[in-house]
């Protein structure tokens, strides 16, 4: 695995998030997760997340990708969250189960 890119599947399931919380989309934002993240994580932790950064998120953003870590049977990928408005920058934790996303935690 070449940790300077992470797999493409890891990336369409950030980008799903991301759009997500953008769009205030619940329901896609379920989409990319394993059973214990949809349970993990309500529709009200969701809305708070949201209804804080989709402001942001629509004036423009980038991600960076800034590495993989290995944790028990899991995969941790961190990435810098970044806004045009220039103010606080976050970092994007999204763990993996295989193929789909076992937790997610901006900060």
């Amino acid at each position: 695995m070449n940790d300077a890119i992470p797999p493409q599947n890891v990336i369409n399931c950030f980008q799903t998030i991301l759009n997500a919380i953008a769009a205030g989309d619940y329901e896609l934002f379920t989409t990319v997760g394993d059973s214990g993240y949809k349970e993990g994580i309500t529709k009200q932790m969701f809305e708070s997340v949201s209804e804080q950064l989709a402001p942001r998120m629509k004036e423009g953003y980038s991600i960076t990708y800034l590495c993989r870590l290995k944790q028990s049977q899991y995969q941790v990928y961190l990435w810098k969250l970044s806004f045009e408005d220039g103010g606080d920058e976050f970092v994007g934790r999204m763990v993996m189960n295989a193929d789909k996303v076992a937790g997610i935690l901006i900060t």
